[in-house]
């Protein structure tokens, strides 16, 4: 297989929709792949490209939490890698440019309600779950889960 580059970068709301619609809402309307928060001035979605392909997403905006207590939570939405391109580390190279992001934006706790599927790499980035399994209409069962940002 050819290496193919990378690129990490911020993009808008638009341009990573179809890669939501693909990978978590799939036979769902195309409208749920757009979020109440998506242009809000503190919200910044991150994108991997691969030959100017967005492969790799995620949405990061700021949201107290009821389960934690923290000054300024950060809510994680909407990561998505496609099928094509998984376990190529764009995921984890996506959080961790969201670690820096965040800690300039002075966030003390990021968190996000993952699939079960999704659990292990949540993990493997420092997150942690936090009470009960528990399912949302239409997608399915989910943890919450947190990672402190120091």
């Amino acid at each position: 297989m050819e290496y193919q580059v990378a690129h990490i970068k911020l993009v808008d709301a638009e341009a990573i929709r179809p890669l939501r619609y693909k990978m978590l809402r799939q036979g769902k309307n195309y409208s749920t792949t757009s979020y109440k928060r998506d242009n809000e001035k503190n919200t910044f979605h991150l994108g991997v490209t691969v030959e100017d392909k967005i492969v790799s997403c995620a949405t990061f905006y700021r949201q107290e939490t009821n389960k934690n207590r923290y000054k300024n939570a950060y809510r994680l939405r909407g990561m998505a890698t496609d099928s094509s391109y998984l376990r190529k580390g764009y995921g984890r190279q996506i959080m961790h440019e969201a670690f820096q992001i965040l800690k300039s934006k002075e966030c003390d706790l990021l968190w996000c309600n993952a699939r079960l599927k999704a659990v292990p790499f949540y993990q493997s980035v420092g997150f942690q779950e936090v009470g009960e399994l528990f399912d949302i209409s239409d997608i399915g069962p989910h943890y919450y889960m947190h990672k402190r940002i120091k």
